[in-house]
């Protein structure tokens, strides 16, 4: 049984909580959670939570992933990674975006249409450094039992965005992580280009075209306003645009594409 404990600190003006985790959950290995149905508390639902310790065994790049075998499509799960702190650090919203808690609110849980495909369940990534510690809870916010398989997987991101040359040609990148920048250097590129930025998906990313690195008013391109003449700039750069949302190097989520071309459409 999972325990929280309240400690006041009266000296610094917070509440210390510390977590006691219903068990470990290893890099490469995967548990089987039973979860009870969410029950009423004070007019909402509670949902039913069970917390695993993460112990990062490599400096890397990992996906926490929560899949329901018993609900499957009709579930409703979120996962939180906290740090060692407590802090947390991102939450899942949906089968193919999270965010920060204060972005995901009620829709935590829509359902994209996962056609005949497997489903990848309820997801977030994170980069950490051999010997950190996290703490992942996955809660089940439906109105019945369900059972989930709750996974640790290291893997390797989209390599695009490390601020290589970008001057001619197409790039396919992802924004894969809260806070994620990816960066290219497009300085003198051939005469008469327009950069073509195309996206869709949840996310809210833009494209930023910066004449120098001191540029306080770089053009910006979205999915409404998508291409522009890419000189005079120098540096190109492609994120969510409030810091706050990330996605999966997939169609429809955090996947975008950069096009180098003679024209706009």
């Amino acid at each position: 049984m999972r325990l929280i404990w309240l400690l006041p600190l009266a000296l610094v003006g917070c509440t210390l909580e510390v977590v006691l985790p219903d068990g470990d959950l290893p890099v490469g290995r995967s548990v089987d959670v039973a979860l009870n149905a969410a029950s009423p508390a004070g007019g909402e639902l509670r949902p039913s939570a069970k917390t695993y310790r993460v112990q990062i065994d490599r400096d890397g790049a990992f996906q926490v992933a929560a899949v329901s075998s018993h609900l499957q499509q009709r579930s409703r799960l979120r996962l939180t990674l906290k740090d060692a702190q407590g802090v947390v650090q991102a939450q899942s919203v949906a089968r193919n975006w999270f965010g920060l808690p204060q972005v995901a609110l009620a829709s935590c849980c829509a359902v994209a249409p996962q056609g005949i495909t497997s489903d990848p369940g309820y997801r977030l990534n994170f980069k950490a450094r051999a010997g950190d510690v996290f703490y992942v809870k996955v809660e089940n916010l439906a109105e019945d039992r369900d059972r989930v398989t709750l996974s640790l997987r290291s893997f390797p991101p989209n390599p695009s965005g490390q601020g290589e040359a970008f001057t001619t040609g197409t790039k396919q990148g992802a924004i894969e992580f809260l806070g994620e920048f990816d960066r290219y250097n497009v300085s003198n590129p051939p005469e008469n280009l327009y950069l073509r930025f195309t996206y869709t998906g949840p996310l809210d990313l833009v494209a930023l075209l910066y004449t120098s690195p001191t540029d306080s008013n770089p053009v910006r391109l979205d999915s409404v306003v998508s291409c522009a003449p890419v000189s005079p700039a120098v540096l190109l750069v492609v994120r969510d645009r409030g810091l706050a949302r990330a996605g999966f190097d997939e169609p429809g989520s955090g996947q975008y594409t950069l096009a180098l071309s003679s024209s706009c459409p």
